[in-house]
């Protein structure tokens, strides 16, 4: 069985906000992690183009 990594959930990918105190509201699979959002309105945008907000740590 599958195991997703770590969740992405200290800084909003789409507007860079810090989520320390809203853990978890919005969230969206892309690729084997979570990501979370400040919003509904970034999760949207990430969803439209997810590759342009992750960030690349693979060489």
């Amino acid at each position: 069985m599958p195991t997703k990594k770590k969740p992405k959930c200290d800084v909003d990918p789409v507007c860079n906000m810090d989520l320390a105190a809203i853990h978890g509201k919005y969230q969206y699979d892309f690729e084997d992690e979570v990501y979370y959002f400040c919003s509904e309105l970034c999760k949207e945008q990430f969803a439209k183009e997810p590759k342009r907000y992750v960030k690349k740590a693979k060489s």
